[in-house]
């Protein structure tokens, strides 16, 4: 029996070991045909998700051009935009500079001063500035650098729109005929603004201050400037306080006003009476007829609480004065300040310059 047990054990095994042998070669076959698929399947899974991949990067690539384009018309259209807003905003500065209406409460009240337009002086180009600075370098003070109206300024005459320097009469008259021709061009083109004469810096030293009021001193003034006062809307008269103080005195006629104008904002000290006296001697000598300047006849010296420029130093006053003056010729609201005169001084050498007033 164990013979036999032994026997049966090496006979099943010798025939595993056949099964085995017979069927190995096609196990191994098998998986290397697996091990073969699984490795083309890798090849094509992985070429399948390259292709998706390039897909996704083709689209992402796409969006991001639709994006740059996106951007750049979101760019355009803010640069459209910004020039429509700042072409809305010249619009409205041109409006309000063309016409500036007074409050109900302002226009009845006899103490508001002249002025109706919005006037903003431009600042000037750098060719403008260089100009001027070469106008203004140190020189032989006698050298004759401008002369208007046969009227020459020096260099030392130039030299007082330095800084801290007070104006002088030559520079003054000089700007004044500059108002002058403003207006006279003004008027003859029909531009809505006052009909305007301005006086030179020395007519009211000559009517009130030699020693006293002396009429015939200037009789012959407005003849020789060939102009009937009464035909105006306003009469402009410099004032050279004591060769210390410059200030302003109108003869209002649309308005029926006159007026005392003082950047230190003082009392006009009797100069409208002057002014008063004047225009009724003016009226009988032309007109050969007595001027009734009665109740409707009004005198007005501006304070600080009527909102006319105040100056803060004790030198700015002939440029404060100078350009109230200009700004009455352009019928502009008197709104410049203490912090305008370093511009609006190199604004005057440069208009001297050119013998003209500029915008």
């Amino acid at each position: 029996a164990a013979e036999a047990e032994a026997e049966a054990e090496a006979e099943a095994q010798s025939m595993s070991e056949a099964v085995a042998a017979e069927l190995l070669p096609a196990a191994r076959a098998a998986v290397e045909a697996a091990e073969e698929g699984a490795g083309r399947f890798r090849v094509e899974a992985a070429g399948g998700c390259e292709g998706e991949v390039a897909a996704h990067e083709a689209a992402l690539e796409q969006s991001r051009t639709s994006i740059s384009l996106a951007e750049a018309r979101l760019d355009e259209a803010e640069a459209g935009l910004a020039a429509l807003r700042e072409a809305a905003e010249a619009a409205a500065a041109a409006a309000e500079q063309e016409f500036f209406e007074p409050d109900a409460d302002d226009v009845l009240d006899e103490n508001f001063p002249p002025g109706r337009r919005r006037f903003e002086p431009r600042q000037l180009t750098e060719a403008e500035e260089a100009a001027v600075s070469e106008i203004l370098q140190p020189g032989n003070p006698a050298e004759k650098l401008i002369e208007i109206n046969n009227t020459p300024i020096t260099r030392k005459d130039i030299a007082t729109l330095k800084p801290l320097e007070w104006l002088n009469d030559e520079v003054i008259n000089c700007f004044v005929e500059l108002l002058r021709q403003h207006a006279s061009e003004a008027e003859q083109a029909g531009e809505p603004l006052p009909k305007v004469h301005i006086f030179s810096s020395l007519f009211y030293t000559k009517l009130a201050e030699s020693p006293e009021y002396t009429y015939g001193n200037v009789r012959r003034w407005t003849k020789r400037a060939k102009v009937d006062l009464f035909s105006r809307d306003l009469v402009i008269v410099p004032i050279n306080q004591g060769n210390s103080h410059w200030t302003l005195g109108l003869i209002n006629l649309r308005q029926k006003r006159f007026e005392f104008i003082d950047s230190m904002h003082g009392s006009d000290g009797g100069r409208l009476a002057v002014l008063r006296r004047y225009l009724k001697d003016e009226h009988q000598d032309k007109k050969g007829a007595p001027l009734d300047l009665g109740e409707d006849w009004v005198d007005i010296s501006y304070t600080a609480a009527d909102g006319t420029p105040r100056q803060t130093n004790g030198f700015d006053c002939g440029m404060f004065m100078s350009r109230t003056a200009e700004y009455l010729v352009r019928d502009a609201v008197l709104d410049f300040t203490q912090a305008d005169m370093p511009n609006l001084r190199r604004r005057m050498v440069f208009e001297l310059s050119q013998k003209a007033l500029t915008d």
